[in-house]
This record gives structure tokens, sequence and C-alpha cells, in this order.
């Protein structure tokens, strides 16, 4: 009998601090060259189910039952030898690729130093580290010399893909590997993880991309509640409230105006450029877009192509080489240190990390009415009520909002920070990427409250995304960057 690559049988995982199910009994199988997906709503216990594949925990999280890696119960044995059961035999791409990359490290080193876990000799180690990066769809050579603050979300993901695939693991856990990703880059790494397992790697796909599950997978997997509620093929269990919401949507009304009778300019952003001195993706410009109170743009474009830098420099979090932002004719400074907190207000951003804009060890309660108290001099108990509501808006409940970030899925900590930044009533609120963790229905309920949360300031939205179902719901126009410039025909309707 052959011995599966992963076996997990009755796994279940609890929060110690809150006493929490993360996750209820799980069994899931992966052979050798098989392709598994593990799906559910955000929260659902996803990339919780990913670490406990490998023997991993986040903090404060217990883990019982038996997890087999090549025959081999990871939850049996102490941490090193652990470590070195997984050492060579399983990669594992996080949720959130920026933690396995080093800030300061160029992102060729790290990965030549994993190649030594198979090859010998520095030739060979350099080769295994360039294919590593075309495979995971970053075949430039000059995008290995850069830091990873150079690349935009959709190139560190690939990055630190190419981290996993690089020491040749038999087993790849990717949790939502197509996250930031364009749908020509998306589809051409999904062909390469189809060519990975035709070559006897196993996949573990943890993921809100369905029709990337429809195309690769042979098992599925549904969670929701930390509880297995369906298995099988595709075919079978991708449908109704569990697989995924239908394909269109109902578009959400249009936000009332705002009744004041002075008409105001609103942001603009004037002949903005960025070289790549600076450390971000290249913005080769000049671009110009003006974001009237109320309106609604989304801005698409390739992976790379300098949308996560305009954004920063619209929220003076990226600092330009060329151009202007202003609000309602007054020139915004190009530094948010050198804002006024009235400044820092108009102009609120969601990073595409959501989990690296907040706090580890405060509550997220907390952390979202601090920007109603901080930017809008709201009494702490008005604040925490308006956080509180704006996020039942959002999906969240109350229990959810009392833990800290390590305790929240992607999905969750993406509606945090959505709700932390409405908070301010800005005149623009910059979404990048900020429904990428979410699945279908969850997204799909969030952007039909954001004209109503949007409303009371007029704010004006900028949604930054490769998810152009995303873009048709809450947005009236679309522009679009292309190699860092703005195509000719900017703005049109997204339908």
């Amino acid at each position: 009998m052959t011995v599966p690559l992963l076996e997990i049988r009755e796994l279940s995982a609890r929060a110690g601090g809150t006493a929490a199910t993360l996750l209820d009994g799980i069994d899931l199988t992966v052979p050798a060259g098989a392709i598994s997906a593990v799906v559910g709503p955000s929260g659902s216990g996803k990339t919780t189910l990913g670490l406990a594949a490998l023997g991993a925990a986040r903090p404060g999280i217990r883990l019982t039952g038996r997890v087999r890696l090549d025959g081999a119960d990871l939850l049996a044995v102490p941490e090193p030898r652990r470590r070195t059961l997984r050492t060579g035999a399983a990669g594992h791409l996080p949720q959130h690729p920026e933690t396995v990359l080093n800030p300061v490290r160029r992102i060729s080193g790290p990965l030549t130093e994993l190649a030594a876990l198979r090859h010998r000799t520095r030739p060979d180690r350099r080769t295994a580290a360039r294919a590593a990066l075309a495979t995971a769809g970053l075949p430039e050579p000059g995008l290995a010399r850069r830091f990873p603050h150079q690349l935009s979300g959709g190139q560190q993901r690939r990055a630190a893909l190419a981290s996993a695939l690089v020491t040749g693991a038999r087993l790849l856990v990717l949790d939502e590997p197509t996250s930031g990703l364009d749908h020509a880059t998306a589809a051409a790494l999904g062909d390469r993880l189809r060519d990975l397992a035709d070559g006897g790697t196993a996949l573990l796909l943890l993921t809100h991309d369905l029709p990337l599950v429809r195309r690769l997978a042979a098992h599925v997997t549904v969670l929701e509640h930390g509880r297995a509620v369906a298995h099988g093929p595709p075919d079978r269990v991708l449908h109704g409230p569990s697989g995924g919401p239908p394909d269109h949507r109902p578009r959400p009304a249009t936000p009332p105006a705002s009744g004041k009778s002075e008409p105001r300019a609103g942001i603009r952003a004037t002949d903005i450029a960025v070289r790549r001195r600076t450390g971000a993706s290249p913005l080769a410009g000049p671009v110009s877009l003006s974001f009237p109170p109320g309106s609604t743009t989304a801005l698409i474009g390739p992976s790379g192509s300098g949308k996560t830098t305009f954004g920063r420099v619209l929220a003076g979090l990226t600092l330009p080489t060329a151009g202007a932002v202003t609000h309602d004719g007054g020139r915004l400074p190009r530094r948010i240190e050198r804002r006024s907190t009235a400044q820092r207000r108009a102009v609120q951003y969601v990073h595409q990390s959501a989990a690296e804009s907040f706090e580890a060890h405060r509550p997220m309660l907390a952390q979202i009415a601090a920007t109603g108290r901080l930017l809008r001099g709201l009494p702490k108990d008005a604040a925490e009520d308006e956080a509180r509501a704006v996020a039942v808006r959002l999906g969240l409940d109350a229990a959810q909002i009392s833990r800290i970030p390590a305790e929240l899925s992607g999905g969750q900590l993406q509606r945090c920070a959505l709700a932390r930044a409405l908070l301010a009533r800005p005149a623009l609120l910059v979404c990048d990427e900020a429904t990428s963790a979410l699945d279908g229905s969850t997204r799909d309920r969030v952007l039909a409250e954001l004209p109503g949360l949007l409303a009371p300031a007029d704010t004006a939205l900028l949604l930054i995304t490769h998810d152009l179902t995303a873009a048709r719901q809450a947005t009236s126009s679309v522009a679009v960057l292309d190699s860092g410039r703005l195509l000719p025909d900017r703005r049109h309707s997204p339908s």
C-alpha cells in the first residue's frame, strides 16, 4: 500500500487565550503528484490548516490529531526534529509573503542559500535560484537584484513562491498563490503549478480563486467555521453557498449626494512620476488623475505596473520624483510626516498587506477606533461605538475585533484595515487589493456596503485591483496603468 505524502487525521486547532476552536476534526490526504484544494469563507480556518499541514501553528494555538509527512507524524516529535523532517520535503507560501522575504537583502541572496539544501556548487545554486524565479513567474534577471520593497505586491508573492520552490520540496502548501496577480500572470502560474504536479510534486492550495481550483484540483475540501462541510471533486462540491457565489451580483446603489451647495475639487494627482531610486516600483508617468467627492475609480493593470506606487504617493507614503497631489486646490506635502492632521485625514490608504499595518499585541477594536480619536477628535467611547458599527457592516463581529492581529485570518485583517480607514471619513479612500483575501460572497457584501459607508463624508474611492468583478461592482470608471504609464484612453466604464 502506498503511503500518502501528506495525511491529516482528526486534526483540531484551538486558541489558548479564547478557547476558540479554529479547526475541528479535519481529515485530508494528498498523494504525491496530486493537487488538493481547500476553500471556504474568510476566517474558516484555511491558513491555520495550511500551517498545521507543516506541523506549525501561530503563537497561542494548540494542535491535536495526526499530521503525517511521508509517514512521519509531525505533531508527535519535538520541534527540532519537526524542522528536520520538513527541510527539503515541504515548502510553504504564506498568505503574507513579506514574512519570508528579508527586507535588507536582495531577492537572489536567500534563494541561493536555500538552494544549498540540494546543490553543492555555487554555479548550480545560482542556476537553481534562477530556475525557481522563472517557475514562479519572475524570469527577468533584474528583479532578482532588487530588495523586496522594490517589488510590487504580486512580484513579492512570486518571489516568496520561488523560495518555496528552490529546495525542490515534494509537498508545496500554497496559501492564496494567485492573490495580487493580474489574470494573465495568474493563468501562467496555474500552468506552472500543473507542470510541478505532473513532475510528482504534491500541492495543497488554500485559496479563494475558484477558477484556479476548478482548473487544477482533483479534490476539494470546503471549510466553514473550522469544519469540513464538503469534500470531493470540484465539479461536485463547488456549487451553492459553500462552493462560492454566482458569477453576477447586483450592482450597489449609487451613494446619495452630500447635499453641500458648494462643489469641492476633491483630490487631484498631477503629473506624478516615481523613479526606481526611491525604492518603489517604477512609475514612469506622468500620471494625472482626479478624484472628485463621491467619485469611484478602479485602477487596474499588470502586476508591477506601478499601481501600488501611485496609491502610496497619494497618501504621502512614497516620495514622487515629479508631480503634485492637491486637496481642494491646496497642495499636500509629499511626505506624510509633513502633513497636518487634517491633511493626513484627507487621504486614507488601505495597505495591500494588511497584517503589517497593525500593532501585534493591541486588540483590533482599539486600533480601528484610534483613527476616529486621532484624526477626528472623537471621544474614546464614541470612536469605539462607531468602530463596532462599521466592523459589523463589513461582516466582523464583536468577538473578532476584540482579538489581536495574529488571531485573525487574512480576510478579517483586510476588513479591519478598511474599517480603520473609513473611521477617518477621508476625502479619498485608497484601497490597494483590499478584497484579495476575501471569498466571493464576503467580497460582495463588503462592496455592497461601501457606498453607504463612504456617503457620510462624500468620500471618493480609488480601488486598486486585479479583480475585474470588484471593479465592475464598486466603481463607475476605470484607469489603466501599463509599464508605469497611464493608457491614453485612461478612464472608461468598467461594465
